[in-house]
């Protein structure tokens, strides 16, 4: 009991959940997205680059995780954008963006469009 009153008291300082409109949320490619006012880079996962990507194959991938977010947001009226502390090195917030009960990053990891990411250097999508 002790332990669930101190995580309750923690609880806002380590996340913030919120219910927005899905309409709300802008997808600038498959692992960021513009809403309320900030940048957020969601966490947990790495899709690839459409910004300078370093192959065709690359950028034919990354506008395909880019769609498909794009084609998850418009399926659902809101989302659950969980706010973390902390910020990237480009200065975004971090977050994790949920679609139904489903954590955006397990639906483009599971269809082969992202890869399981937590920080540190990047594999390459170009072989």
């Amino acid at each position: 009991m002790r332990l669930l009153l101190i995580l309750a008291l923690l609880w806002p300082a380590i996340a913030t959940a919120e219910v927005i409109a899905s309409s709300s949320i802008y997808v600038v490619d498959g692992d960021t997205v513009r809403a309320k006012g900030d940048k957020f880079r969601l966490v947990g996962f790495d899709t690839p680059e459409t910004y300078k990507p370093r192959c065709e194959y690359e950028l034919a991938l990354g506008r395909a995780a880019t769609n498909r977010l794009r084609q998850l947001m418009a399926s659902v009226r809101n989302v659950d954008l969980v706010i973390l502390p902390g910020r990237d090195k480009y200065n975004r917030g971090l977050a994790r963006l949920y679609v139904g009960r489903n954590d955006v990053a397990d639906i483009l990891v599971s269809e082969g469009l992202a890869r399981r990411y937590n920080g540190g250097r990047r594999q390459s999508w170009c072989g």
